[in-house]
């Protein structure tokens, strides 16, 4: 089973063994590990939910929020199953949580969390809050937690004719780069607006720096939003080398057997301009994103509070 949205370009596979790389800025970052949301913070590892279901998630440090993305099977015809999206949104502060009908999938920006459907024009409704963000002309956009600085590209259709640069400004107004280079779902924006990275399957993973500052490392197998700090650090998910059994796109575990192997395995990648080449913070996991100390101590405490309730 090929996870969906992942990659494989025409390079050598990093490996695992020996990897080394500076310490990030950032001292907690948040993924999906078997279909679960988990924290990696002061080395420490711990799983936030327990639903074995999730395929996207955002959390979102101005809100207090983070929100997950899951589906459920409503039928079948020919094609296969009939799947029906919904995303969860849970006050950190409250503990209240709502659900949000239809979104598949949601991603970290703008002080909030935007729906990232994966089909042309996505809502761009904040799951936390409800207020639509209409950044004309864009019609997939990336932007900083105060939304002075927006990124984002202004036609996102099926075909090559329908597909736009990625440019920053609104108007738009200064052009990033081209729509070749870019992967239109997952571009990320830094929180204060200094840092955009960008890859696609066949082109590089690139940071760029105002004022217009480029620097990229080639990628092998690479999938889900980039996350970019204020530091320019960045983390992505990425192809290890090694073998994985896929229970489903999001749930997958290292291969029993070696003659068995389903696809390739995700771990979470870390690169920053300067670096050669991408290393791994773990070695299993998919959509990764920073998170603050404080952000991170507030999904462990919901979910100590989650599960002290369900069980």
């Amino acid at each position: 089973m090929i996870p969906p949205c992942s990659r494989t370009v025409a390079v050598a596979l990093l490996t695992l063994a020996g990897t080394t790389f500076a310490q990030p800025k950032e001292p907690c970052l948040a993924y999906l590990l078997r279909a679960d949301v988990t924290v990696l913070c002061a080395n420490k590892t711990t799983q936030i939910t327990h639903l074995h279901n999730i395929e996207s998630f955002a959390v979102s440090e101005a809100r207090m929020s983070f929100a997950f993305a899951n589906s459920k099977a409503t039928g079948r015809t020919q094609a296969g199953a009939t799947l029906a999206y919904a995303t969860t949104v849970i006050d950190l502060k409250t503990g209240n949580s709502k659900k949000v009908e239809g979104i598949d999938a949601v991603v970290s920006t703008c002080g909030g969390i935007l729906p990232n459907q994966n089909a042309p024009r996505t809502s761009t409704r904040d799951v936390v809050t409800g207020e639509d963000l209409m950044l004309s002309p864009y019609v997939r956009f990336r932007c900083s937690a105060d939304r002075r600085v927006v990124v984002g590209i202004t036609k996102d259709g099926s075909a090559k004719d329908q597909w736009s640069d990625l440019y920053e400004g609104l108007p738009p107004s200064v052009k990033i780069a081209p729509f070749a280079d870019v992967d239109s779902y997952y571009f990320g924006v830094s929180s204060d607006g200094s840092k955009v990275a960008y890859y696609n399957d066949v082109r590089p993973l690139c940071v760029v720096s105002r004022p217009g500052t480029t620097q990229c490392v080639e990628h092998s197998t690479i999938s889900d939003p980039v996350s970019v700090n204020d530091a320019g650090e960045v983390l992505v998910a990425t192809g290890t080398g090694r073998g994985c059994d896929y229970r489903t796109s999001y749930d997958f575990s290292p291969a029993k057997s070696p003659t068995g192997v389903d696809d390739e395995c995700l771990g979470v990648g870390y690169w920053k301009p300067g670096r050669k080449a991408i290393a791994f913070l773990v070695p299993l996991g998919r959509n990764p994103q920073w998170i603050s100390p404080a952000i991170a101590a507030s999904l462990i405490q919901w979910s100590v509070k989650s599960n002290a309730v369900t069980h």
